[in-house]
């Protein structure tokens, strides 16, 4: 589930639920699916608004109920922490990308090539906070994804099969090394 909002719908407000398929072959084609007959009640302005991209698509929140059981959150982000606690929390963003030649590398597997991968290196400064563990780390999360990927499917190409490594750098706080790779 990606959003929640409501339109305007023969005169009530309609809730609707977006709901992602991260891998785009499958959408919903009941009420409020893409190009249904329900939109055409809905004023333009408002259909820009709630305007899904490819691999996402609407439903009223009534279908979604009826036809999802379990909800399960698979993204863990600075947002989500739901202690009373205030925590700082520093979110960067790194883009790359492979070329042939230069940064397309290969996996792990060929390791004359695999240091050409794009890799990106974090400095982790403050240990965890966590009064009944003896544990010393510092928490971090890495999310790959392949920025409009879904968009080459209509140019027949799919997915590419792609990953990452974590290496710690030297002792002592030298930091942390992770490699993008594509196979």
């Amino acid at each position: 589930m990606t959003l929640l909002n409501q339109v305007n719908y023969r005169g009530r407000k309609e809730k609707l639920v977006r709901v992602r398929n991260p891998w785009g072959t499958v959408e919903w084609t009941g009420a409020w699916s893409d190009n249904s007959s329900e939109w055409n009640s809905v004023d333009f302005s408002e259909r820009d608004v709630v305007k899904a991209d490819d691999g996402e698509f609407w439903m009223s929140y009534t279908d979604f109920m009826k036809n999802y059981h379990r909800l399960e959150i698979c993204t863990l982000t600075p947002d989500t922490l739901t202690s009373d606690d205030t925590k700082q929390w520093s979110v960067t963003n790194y883009d790359g990308a492979w070329r042939k030649g230069s940064t397309a590398g290969g996996c792990r597997n060929n390791a004359h090539t695999f240091w050409m991968n794009p890799q990106f290196k974090i400095n982790l400064e403050e240990e965890d906070d966590d009064p009944g563990d003896n544990d010393v780390g510092c928490s971090f999360v890495v999310g790959l994804i392949q920025k409009n990927r879904r968009r080459m499917r209509k140019v027949g190409e799919d997915m590419h099969t792609i990953g990452f490594a974590i290496y710690e750098v030297g002792l002592g706080g030298g930091g942390i090394i992770i490699i993008i790779y594509w196979s």
